[in-house]
């Protein structure tokens, strides 16, 4: 029975990472992901696949858990993946931080806006930017949420 419900948990982990991949990368060529809901869709399935993995963390000593702080034994190349994930998505939160201000209509015209203050007036052009900017934050963040749990329960050897 373990074993089925890590395949399903590995499985939905691994089309949230898939999901996430797709719209991040789309955001390089300037799409979005203009569904209603949009980017907010990405994380759903994320407390499905990651509360397991962290009950199972918390249920294992320290001293048995790997380099990367899970239960199990990962090969070297699933703990390369991971830290090359993280490395990204955290340098992806920085560069999404330090752009000012969320874009934003308001009275038919496109601005910036922070913390509900107005920042400046943008152009149409300006304003997709910032979207597309917004959403490869977002799904990038993502990203190293649906991996970790994908290749707990895909590759770890647990006891």
């Amino acid at each position: 029975m373990r074993k089925h419900l890590d395949a399903f948990f590995g499985a939905l982990a691994l089309c949230g990472f898939a999901a996430s991949l797709i719209v991040h990368l789309r955001t390089f060529w300037g799409y979005t992901l203009d569904l209603p809901g949009g980017v907010h869709l990405l994380p759903l399935a994320l407390p499905v696949v990651f509360a397991p993995l962290v009950l199972q963390t918390y249920r294992t000593p320290p001293e048995q858990r790997n380099i990367v702080g899970l239960p199990g034994e990962l090969p070297w190349w699933a703990i390369a993946v991971l830290i090359a994930v993280f490395v990204y998505a955290g340098l992806n939160f920085l560069v999404s931080v330090v752009s000012n201000g969320s874009p934003e209509v308001s009275d038919g015209r496109y601005v910036l806006q922070e913390h509900g203050r107005v920042i400046r007036e943008i152009t149409a052009q300006q304003y997709r930017e910032a979207v597309v900017r917004q959403v490869r934050g977002f799904s990038g963040h993502m990203l190293p949420f649906y991996l970790m749990p994908a290749i707990w329960f895909l590759v770890a050897k647990k006891a």
